[in-house]
């Protein structure tokens, strides 16, 4: 899906597409799909910002002081701060989350930056053959090197189905967070809490295991639903019912009790 190539490995560089015609077809094709990429991670930072006001500020509603330290960073600066106040909280034993999920939601959030940075720099009237765009080029000790990602109208529907999972998840994170942190629910019902899935696009370099338990247990489970013969979209909303903690096997009774 993605290739990086050295800008002197001439022959091995996408071969570029010389026809007006296909480059415009390909353009309009896709063109609303990158507007919804740029949309979608814009809702996501300024979410960043609005928890991270909650997580300092004794009055995030009225106190705009925040503002002025948030309006000067980055992306990357905003989820990292965000991500280190969840661990605070939890390392001071204010806050609970499901194992690993503190470092999982970094990378998520991390991983977001990454495609619509793809998308926002790409060098889109370069189209090449097989829809690949040049995304990024960066300097090594090597040589410059070009990464190149094929990017047709399914793949960019995943992007903007992979940003609002991620935004979903922080939001419901940020929810447990809070719940926890003012006794709105007992500690032990941390675990009956549902969290979204990630939906992870084919272009991500995500590893086979996501490093949530919880995530992977209700994978598991999908994937049995699915062999059985049930539609996804119809497993996935009955999945959104299966609480983190429980075995597979387990999951798979109670889903079939909801189907």
């Amino acid at each position: 899906m993605n290739k990086e190539i050295f800008h002197s490995d001439y022959d091995n560089h996408p071969e570029t597409v010389a026809s007006e015609m296909e480059l415009n077809e390909y353009l309009s094709g896709i063109a609303e799909e990158i507007g919804w990429i740029v949309i979608c991670f814009n809702s996501l930072e300024d979410l960043i910002g609005s928890f991270s006001r909650e997580m300092i500020l004794r009055d995030p509603d009225q106190d705009e002081r925040l503002d002025v330290f948030l309006a000067e960073m980055g992306y990357t600066a905003k989820a990292r701060a965000l991500v280190h106040l969840y661990g605070q909280a939890i390392a001071h034993g204010a806050a609970r989350l499901p194992d690993g999920e503190v470092v999982e939601l970094e990378k998520d959030l991390n991983l977001a930056a990454t495609i619509r940075n793809g998308y926002a720099h790409a060098d889109w009237f370069g189209l090449r053959a097989d829809a690949y765009i040049k995304v990024k080029t960066r300097s090594s000790r090597n040589g410059i090197i070009h990464r190149y990602k094929r990017i047709d109208l399914e793949i960019a529907r995943a992007d903007v189905r992979y940003i609002v999972s991620v935004r979903n998840r922080l939001e419901a994170v940020h929810e447990l967070v809070l719940d926890t942190i003012y006794d709105r629910i007992p500690t032990d019902d941390v675990a009956k809490r549902i969290l979204p899935l990630i939906e992870y696009p084919p272009s991500a370099h995500q590893k086979t295991s996501t490093g949530r338990a919880y995530d992977e247990t209700r994978e598991d489970i999908l994937h049995a639903l699915l062999a059985l013969g049930y539609e996804k979209e119809e497993a996935m909303i009955t999945l959104q019912s299966i609480p983190f903690g429980v075995t597979v096997a387990d999951g798979i009774k109670l889903a079939l009790t909801k189907l």
